[in-house]
């Protein structure tokens, strides 16, 4: 009995399919777990937020002169205080905030006026202490609020959002 023994060459049809759908399954997984999620770009946005104050406290003993951080819609910048004129610190970058991200500031009106500073924010003395206050960040539903005290003691909250 003569068999004839058919030497496959190559992948059938459906081996490839699955190996597509292997790979499709990995490449969604590794996409949804190298993207950051809301509650991610929250923590982020607050401790960037939470270094700028420090970092306008630091520059304020360092150079002993008082520092102003100004934030806007886009972000916020630094500001220090010479010969009467507020300067913008230029070897600080200004802190952005993340696209799509909702900021809300609470600001002592009072003394950022009698400051003169360039819109309302926060002073820095060189002593360290600042002015206290609080930012309320927004991303999709969730919320985080933090809040500091003149000695830079930080309380962080987070939250969901009631969207209507």
């Amino acid at each position: 009995m003569n068999l004839r023994r058919s030497r496959q060459k190559g992948f059938t049809l459906i081996e490839l399919m699955v190996v597509v759908v292997i790979l499709a399954v990995l490449v969604s997984i590794a996409t949804l777990t190298f993207t950051p999620n809301d509650s991610v770009k929250l923590n982020q946005q607050t401790l960037e937020f939470k270094g700028a104050l420090q970092q306008a406290c630091d520059e304020a003993i360092f150079t002993q002169k008082i520092q102003a951080l100004v934030p806007s819609k886009k972000g916020s910048r630094l500001y220090f205080l010479q010969q009467g004129k507020w300067q913008i610190v230029s070897s600080v970058k200004p802190l952005v905030w993340l696209p799509g991200m909702s900021v809300d500031w609470q600001v002592a009106e009072r003394p950022s006026a009698q400051a003169e500073l360039p819109g309302p924010g926060w002073l820095c003395w060189p002593t360290g202490e600042i002015l206290p206050g609080s930012v309320t960040f927004q991303l999709g539903q969730q919320k985080t609020k933090m809040s500091w005290t003149p000695l830079l003691k930080f309380t962080v909250t987070q939250e969901n959002a009631i969207v209507n």
